[in-house]
């Protein structure tokens, strides 16, 4: 297929157009700035020039392309949540959304499939027992925002035959993402568990990611709403003490939850302190094969691969 993927440069995106590339699709990148992405893509990758703020321009690049997969979204957990930020995470995410249906709309030619980017958030937390598709919506900011980011290509429902909505988990790879951040304190053999260390992490490999999102890609019978994280969750404690095994340093240190809470607001307590114990029931259902089921696994492929 040719593909469209608004959010390309991000660490989903980079790596999605690899698997796309591989299996033989041709996938195009949607940009603002086409030579800050053509670096970050390479200069091999197929670019298109968008400023993010006119449907109509949109309308006129879409024509031709079988699918749609929107990634686009300004960082959630980048720092303090003030009025400012939380309309910018919002507007990347909403308005991009609209604009997108508005341009699908207008466009004379309409994809096949819109593959729309989502988050575990939707769900709320905590959600300590194992949910899958069928829980509904939770409360709080990152919950309204999904549910809002999800609601705002609903209208192409009529429109295009299959609508998937991917609701990811704590991603998990070496450019990017979660990891990064867990492993930082280890430099300095300060392992760290934050909070109370029993909060559920529903976590994904990267390339279980971006396999499971060419799968929803190329199966015409999936659509609607897929959880898009590993079957096993674990929570903080377990996953400091994987991840403190495999680099062979100490997990001592813990780091109370009412600090970050003062240190980030609200932030903290629907991210790192957020508890969200999430079961994909309808990937495993639909048939995919996590290469990456168990935490430790994921790890020492990240981290001691070489």
């Amino acid at each position: 297929m040719r593909v469209l993927i608004i959010g390309a440069t991000g660490f989903i995106g980079r790596e999605l157009i690899k698997e796309l590339e591989k299996a033989g699709h041709s996938p195009v990148a949607v940009s603002r700035n086409a030579l800050k992405a053509a670096k970050i893509l390479g200069s091999q990758a197929e670019i298109i020039e968008w400023d993010g703020t006119s449907a109509v321009v949109l309308a006129n690049k879409i024509a031709g392309f079988e699918a749609i997969i929107n990634l686009a979204g300004e960082n959630i957990a980048s720092g303090r949540w003030t009025c400012g930020r939380k309309k910018l995470i919002t507007e990347s995410r909403v308005k991009t959304g609209r604009l997108l249906t508005e341009a699908v709309t207008l466009s004379s030619e309409k994809p096949t499939i819109l593959i729309q980017g989502s988050a575990i958030g939707y769900y709320g937390t905590p959600v300590n027992l194992p949910a899958d598709e069928n829980q509904p919506a939770g409360q709080g900011f990152i919950a309204d925002l999904t549910r809002d980011w999800e609601f705002s290509i609903a209208p192409l429902g009529q429109m295009i035959p299959r609508i998937v909505i991917i609701r990811t988990g704590l991603v998990l790879g070496k450019d990017g993402g979660l990891l990064k951040k867990m492993i930082l304190p280890f430099t300095f053999y300060t392992g760290t568990v934050i909070g109370p260390g029993t909060q559920w992490m529903s976590w994904i490999h990267i390339r279980d990611e971006v396999r499971a999102i060419r799968f929803l890609l190329e199966n015409s019978s999936c659509s609607g709403a897929y959880n898009l994280a590993a079957p096993d969750p674990v929570t903080m404690k377990a996953f400091m003490s994987s991840l403190g095994k495999i680099l062979k340093k100490p997990v001592w240190l813990k780091v109370p939850g009412f600090l970050l809470e003062i240190a980030l607001g609200k932030m903290a307590e629907e991210t790192v302190l957020a508890s969200q114990n999430i079961y994909p029931g309808k990937l495993l259902k639909a048939g995919f094969e996590f290469e990456y089921p168990d935490l430790t696994d994921a790890l020492e492929n990240l981290l001691l691969k070489k």
